[in-house]
């Protein structure tokens, strides 16, 4: 069994790096690209030392990359490290499915323990300062298994080039293969 304590990772440290691994994960040179997602090469290039944000103008462009660069993107907007970041893990794909299991298994334990802490609570002055403090522990459990989820996706998108972005934006069906998925 996995000790869950050995699933604390760190993160990139800043959206400049994410950056940059979202722009090498694209195998474009960066001038290809500036002219793609129509900005100057200086500014993919101030944005991936991190002197300046990635131009307004190209956000919606540049997460149509990639799966990294679109969380690149939204971690920039919304600084939620801890949601979109990049995690400083093994990224063999097998070695973050068990993490994800394991987190998975975790978040899953504590999703049975909320309808219980919640019943007949409306807000959080209905809430005993203990209740409060596991349902808040709970929520950061979530969004721990949801950003193992994330890079989970990253890594998949980058290695198998899934092309993930047109279905995330809903201009892309459903997959129909669902019957495969669940005869197996």
């Amino acid at each position: 069994m996995i000790d869950p304590s050995m699933l604390d990772s760190s993160f990139v440290e800043n959206v400049s790096d994410m950056l940059q691994l979202a722009i090498m994960c694209c195998d474009r040179p960066p001038k290809a690209l500036a002219i793609d997602v129509g900005c100057s090469l200086s500014a993919i290039y101030e944005a991936m030392k991190g002197t300046r944000t990635i131009p307004i103008k190209v956000r919606k462009k540049l997460s149509k990359l990639n799966f990294t660069a679109a969380a690149t993107v939204a971690l920039e907007s919304t600084g939620f490290i801890r949601l979109f970041g990049y995690r400083k893990i093994d990224r063999h794909i097998q070695s973050m499915i068990v993490s994800l299991k394991v987190t998975d298994n975790i978040a899953y334990k504590d999703l049975e323990k909320l309808p219980v802490l919640l019943l007949n609570k409306n807000s959080r002055d209905d809430m005993a300062d203990d209740d409060y403090a596991q349902v808040k522990i709970i929520a950061e459990r979530l969004v721990d298994r949801t950003n193992s989820n994330i890079n989970l996706i990253m890594e998949l998108d980058t290695k198998y080039k899934l092309d993930l972005e047109k279905y995330l934006r809903g201009e892309k069906e459903k997959p129909q293969t669902r019957e495969r998925l669940t005869a197996s």
